[in-house]
């Protein structure tokens, strides 16, 4: 009996130390997760800032919501230590400017994205089939492509 119970406890150590050597992240890997994340969610919480302060409107265009970032960062950063603006708006996983939404096309997306609500900011291609996505809200979420086309149907 007990050289029984050694086995089966010699099999189940062998089978966690397993499955937690393949269930660990890099720390390079982990870094890189949150600096993306730091960057789509500074824009998504900015994107929903600009709402706020717009009575309900979302940025119009490129131009516009980019000044208002500009001058949000240097409001809040005085000792330099955050992104630049020219950064905030590149993807560090795909090394591509994120895709935003504006106007009409941010408020035409299907439901149930991140905070049910419609995605206005995403990675161009992300990495290993898998993106970030973001709502008007500042919701995030890291999807497969499936999820993505049906979050953000192609637009023409």
């Amino acid at each position: 009996m007990k050289q029984r119970f050694s086995m089966v406890g010699t099999l189940l150590l062998f089978g966690v130390i397993l499955l937690s050597l393949g269930c660990t992240v890099s720390k390079k890997e982990a870094d890189n997760i949150a600096k993306e994340q730091s960057h789509i969610k500074s824009l998504a919480i900015m994107y929903c800032g600009y709402i706020s302060q717009n009575q309900g409107r979302m940025p119009p265009n490129d131009q516009i919501f980019k000044q208002y970032v500009q001058a949000m960062i240097a409001k809040q950063s005085s000792d330099n230590k955050g992104p630049n603006a020219e950064e905030i708006f590149i993807s560090e996983r795909d090394q591509k400017p994120y895709v935003i939404l504006f106007g009409r096309a941010a408020q035409s997306g299907p439901r149930n994205g991140p905070a049910d609500l419609p995605v206005v900011i995403y990675e161009q291609d992300g990495v290993d089939g898998r993106r970030f996505v973001a709502s008007s809200m500042g919701a995030i979420e890291e999807v497969d492509e499936e999820q993505f086309q049906r979050l953000v149907p192609i637009r023409k």
